[in-house]
């Protein structure tokens, strides 16, 4: 009885001022540009096998297309919550889930990783910067396993990181 206590706490905490959404994101729904950005990143940005975005890495991590939480917030509020992706995680490094938000100064950053069944973060990794973050999170939840096929003419339109800032190519 008390684990089924826990785990419905838990998962209120992680749906707190989330929004269901599913692949391809509805760009036009949301309203912080700081949370699109996030999501550009997330589907451009390569892993450091270069084979895949770090949203191919996600899928083959177990993340469901079908159900990806957002936290769309004001840009302009310095005192609501942050912007934010989850997305559920199945590998031999973390069966769970996962938080990308901006750290507080918003310089970079925050992940948030979270074991199912449990309501305290695993592991909280903050200020990673933009372009360590495919990087950090291959080292924090990528097994090597594949579940997505992936075409093999790749991404044409990949994007470039320069320095800290995303460019397009």
């Amino acid at each position: 009885m008390h684990t089924q206590t826990v785990n419905a706490v838990a998962q209120l905490d992680t749906i707190d001022d989330f929004n269901q959404s599913k692949l391809p994101i509805d760009r036009e729904s949301i309203r912080s540009r700081r949370l699109l950005r996030l999501i550009e990143l997330v589907e451009v940005l390569l892993v450091p096998d270069n084979d895949r975005t770090i949203w191919q890495m996600l899928l083959d991590a177990g993340a469901n297309p079908d159900f990806i939480l957002l936290r769309d917030c004001d840009d302009d509020s310095r005192l609501a919550r942050r912007p934010a992706l989850q997305v559920n995680v199945n590998t031999s490094k973390l069966h769970g889930f996962l938080v990308i938000t901006h750290n507080a100064d918003d310089t970079g950053y925050k992940l948030l990783l979270q074991d199912k069944g449990h309501s305290v973060p695993v592991k909280t990794v903050d200020n990673v910067i933009v372009r360590k973050l495919a990087a950090t999170l291959v080292e924090l939840i990528d097994d090597g396993t594949k579940r997505v096929e992936i075409p093999s003419q790749g991404l044409s339109t990949n994007a470039v990181i320069a320095g800290d800032y995303l460019l397009s190519s």
